[in-house]
């Protein structure tokens, strides 16, 4: 077992020991601890957006200053000053990113327990005799077969290639030789066995129902349900934990067609997805916002394509990484809510953005300097005085548009300083 499943591993056999051996309440309590883990980074996330909302003002006065100019250089400058105003804020804008970064490995972690249920999630231990015996199993199944009991030949042989992709997924190798008009698949040695242990789980946990409904419509001999008793598969049941659903296996796969229950699965995850995004929306304060201050989201992307991804995602891999997604998405959504009325976002307004863009002028204001070289005997400009254009006494700028004496510096004094 290697040492980073590890922990993953005991955390998963105390959630199925806490859920009675549920999977899916053992995912729910699997997603809660996750996210308990990850607290510290979310309430680090929400104070990042907290300060974002604080510098977004300013960062929109910014854009709207070089707003039409969409050359290189101009480009460059805004983007260098906006880096230096989040510098001078303590705003770092990839510290949200990380709880997001992390959930990424935490879902290949638990796709590779899901896949290797019974190292990971059980107290079984079987080896190479095990798979040889399941691949054994089903080569016989596949000859036990009355061809003449289904309605079509294309429903008997989609059957047949059925059974020999289990096969194949318990490690099997096809052969050259026949029997009963079947191929025959034999164990390869040599294959890593903890890779081919969801289709052993399967075989265990469903095997027994397959072959009675296969006997009740009339399609195999009853002695089949004995041969599968003499292989004694069924005895790892009770260390496996319950992946079923209802009729449902979490193991599988969804599929229109042979899984079309399982379906449902993908549905939440698109559904839930969804209705997170609004909601994380609906508590960030509006801090995503254009030059005039109104709100933007990412667009339709964000809002549906994201979550269209993550369904595609859980319609391609089995239905307990699906069910732990739509977990998470729920407790995640019950913690954007508690931290949003714990520590709530700012809302960015439209005022906000102006007064930013008036400070912004009012500190962009510079003195002009001349520069004007004399001799150093010259003392025509020592008492120079300059005046701001039309003076009117009776005017209320009178103050403002006063003589100015300007004061000069001579070579000596420049050499003092």
């Amino acid at each position: 077992m290697s040492l980073i499943y590890q922990p993953f591993s005991w955390i998963m056999k105390l959630c199925l020991s806490i859920s009675g051996n549920s999977y899916l309440i053992a995912l729910f309590f699997f997603a809660l601890v996750m996210q308990i883990v990850l607290l510290p980074l979310a309430i680090k996330q929400q104070k990042s957006q907290i300060l974002m909302a604080k510098v977004r003002p300013k960062e929109m006065a910014i854009r709207e200053k070089y707003k039409g100019r969409n050359d290189q250089v101009t480009r460059q400058k805004m983007t260098m000053e906006i880096q230096e105003m989040y510098q001078k804020n303590g705003y770092n804008q990839f510290s949200g990113c990380l709880p997001l970064l992390i959930q990424l490995p935490i879902i290949l972690i638990l796709f590779t327990i899901v896949r290797e249920p019974i190292t990971y999630a059980s107290n079984a231990t079987v080896n190479s005799d095990t798979y040889a015996t399941a691949i054994e199993f089903y080569q016989t199944k596949k000859e036990m077969l009355d061809k003449e009991a289904f309605e079509t030949e294309t429903q008997y042989n989609e059957y047949v290639m059925l059974l020999e992709g289990y096969q194949t997924a318990l490690g099997g190798k096809k052969t050259e030789e026949e029997s009963n008009g079947v191929y025959v698949y034999e164990y390869s040695s040599g294959v890593k066995v903890s890779e081919h242990e969801m289709a052993l789980s399967r075989l265990i946990i469903d095997g027994r129902e397959d072959l009675e409904a296969l006997v009740e419509e009339g399609k195999i001999s009853e002695d089949i349900i004995g041969i599968y008793e003499e292989t004694k598969l069924e005895e790892y049941k009770d260390d496996l934990a319950d992946y079923r659903v209802g009729p449902l296996n979490l193991l599988n796969e969804p599929d229109f067609e042979a899984n079309i229950w399982l379906m449902i699965i993908p549905v939440l995850v698109f559904l839930t997805s969804y209705f997170s995004t609004k909601l994380m929306r609906a508590f960030s304060g509006n801090t995503q916002t254009d030059a005039n201050g109104n709100p933007v989201g990412g667009g339709f992307f964000m809002e549906v394509g994201m979550p269209l991804m993550s369904a595609i995602f859980a319609y391609s891999f089995p239905a307990a990484i699906g069910a732990y997604w739509v977990w998470r998405t729920l407790i995640s959504m019950v913690q954007t809510v508690i931290l949003g009325k714990v520590m709530p976002i700012p809302q960015v307004t439209a005022e906000q953005i102006a007064e930013a863009k008036r400070e912004m002028k009012s500190n962009t204001k510079k003195k002009k300097v001349i520069t004007i070289e004399v001799d150093e005997d010259d003392t025509s400009y020592d008492n120079m005085i300059v005046g701001n254009g039309n003076q009117k006494n009776n005017s209320s700028d009178s103050i403002r548009n006063a003589p100015r004496r300007i004061e000069m510096l001579t070579a000596d004094d420049e050499d003092e300083d």
